[in-house]
C-alpha cells in the first residue's frame, strides 16, 4: 500500500471565475495543472451588448488566458502543454448552470514560487482581457486582491438593467442582403 501524498493547490475563485493550479505529482515532479473557468451569466451585467454576436468577451478572455499563461510560463523558463486527460471536474464547479471550462494546461518544472506568480498573472490577465472590451475605463487593481475583493470589484461594474441598456443588436434591415 502506498502512502498518501500531500498535493498542493493554489486557487483564486469567486462567483465570476475560478483559476486553480493543482500539483500533479502523478504526471511528474514539479508538475502542476491549470484548471480555469468562468460563469458566463455572472459576467453578463458587465459585458452584455459590448461585442458582436457570438463574441462573448468573458468567453474569449478565458480562451485567451491559456495562450497568455503559456507565454508567461515560457518567459519563466518553464514549459506548458495540453492536459486534456486531467480530470479538472473533480476540483471545479460542474459545467452547466452558466459555467464554462477551458481545457486544462500542464505546467512543468515549476516551483511553488513560480506557481504563485502564475496564479497572480492569470487572475489579472483574465480580468484585464475581459474588461478591455466590457469596461475599458475600469482601473484593474495593480496587485491581485482576495477572491471576495475581486468579486466586489467586478460587482461594482455591473450595469443595472443591462439587457435594456445595451445597444440594439446589429441586424440588416429587412429586404437588404
Amino acid at each position: 500500500m502506498s502512502a498518501m501524498q500531500r498535493v498542493a493547490s493554489y486557487e483564486h475563485k469567486n462567483d465570476y471565475y475560478y483559476i486553480i493550479l493543482r500539483q500533479a505529482p502523478e504526471l511528474g515532479a514539479k508538475t502542476y495543472v491549470l484548471c480555469c473557468g468562468i460563469n458566463m451569466p455572472r459576467f453578463d451585467p458587465i459585458c452584455w451588448g459590448k461585442a458582436g454576436i457570438c463574441s462573448n468577451p468573458a468567453f474569449k478572455g478565458l480562451q485567451q488566458l491559456r495562450a497568455d499563461v503559456s507565454a508567461f510560463v515560457l518567459k519563466l523558463g518553464l514549459s506548458s502543454k495540453n492536459a486534456e486527460q486531467f480530470p479538472c471536474g473533480s476540483i471545479t464547479p460542474p459545467v452547466g448552470d452558466g459555467w464554462y471550462r477551458e481545457t486544462p494546461l500542464l505546467i512543468e518544472r515549476a516551483s511553488p514560487k513560480n506557481i504563485k506568480n502564475i496564479l497572480a498573472f492569470s487572475v489579472l490577465d483574465l480580468v484585464k482581457t475581459v474588461l478591455t472590451v466590457c469596461a475599458p475605463d475600469a482601473r484593474v487593481p495593480a496587485k491581485v486582491p482576495t477572491p471576495p475583493a475581486m468579486q466586489k470589484f467586478l460587482d461594482a461594474l455591473n450595469v443595472k438593467n443591462y439587457r435594456e441598456a445595451a445597444p440594439p443588436p446589429i441586424a440588416k434591415p429587412r429586404g437588404s442582403r
